[in-house]
This record gives structure tokens, sequence and C-alpha cells, in this order.
């Protein structure tokens, strides 16, 4: 790990950034663990521990299960463009060649080559 060069001939420390990226990663995927392991089965089993409780009727099973089902859909797509959203504001900040730089390499390369 240590340091490495960023491209403006400074230094960062590279596990500085691999730690806030891993730590945001991992709070990110136990907020979204319960709506990713969400199944009918689940849904079924929350209802009716409701129904034994008091809190939930019997005969709105289908539409709670759905409502259930739905909202775990969406907080997925939710966790999943907040990962996505998190991982390119990370990339983003951090000192990496883009495919600007690296064209601009190729070029310099393919000039110097043609100069020996």
């Amino acid at each position: 790990m240590g340091t490495a060069r960023n491209g403006c001939g400074g230094f960062y420390n590279r596990s500085f950034w691999e730690k806030i990226m891993f730590e945001t990663l991992d709070k990110l995927m136990l907020a979204g663990m319960g709506a990713l392991s969400m199944t009918k089965e689940k849904a079924e089993q929350i209802f009716d521990e409701a129904v034994k409780k008091g809190t939930a009727e019997k005969d709105h099973k289908s539409g709670f299960v759905k409502d259930l089902l739905d909202n775990a859909e969406k907080a997925r797509k939710d966790l999943e463009k907040l990962v996505s959203d998190q991982i390119h504001k990370t990339l983003h900040q951090m000192p990496l060649a883009d495919k600007e730089d690296i064209k601009r390499l190729e070029h310099k390369i393919d000039q110097l080559k043609k100069g020996h």
C-alpha cells in the first residue's frame, strides 16, 4: 500500500482512500441486507407474526406481502444507486488517471518513439 504519486507530482496515502471506500461500502451493505434478502416466504412470515401479535388482519395478507416485497425492491434499487454514486464519487476524488490522461500519454509516447 503506502503512498503513490498523483497526477500533479504530489503523493497521497492510498490506504486512506481505500479505508474510506471500504468503510462506506460496509455501511451501505449492512443497511441494505434486509432489502436484499427479502423473499415472499420471509414477507409471509413477518405478516404471520404481525397477525399473532394482533397488529394485522389475516385477510390483508396478499396486500401486505406485495407491499413489503415492492418496498424491498425499491430499497434494493435505491441501495444499488447509492453504492454506484458513492463509488463514482470516491473514484472521482482519488487522483487517478482518466481516459484523457491516458490518451495524452499514449500520444506523447508515440511522439517520443518517432523522435528516436
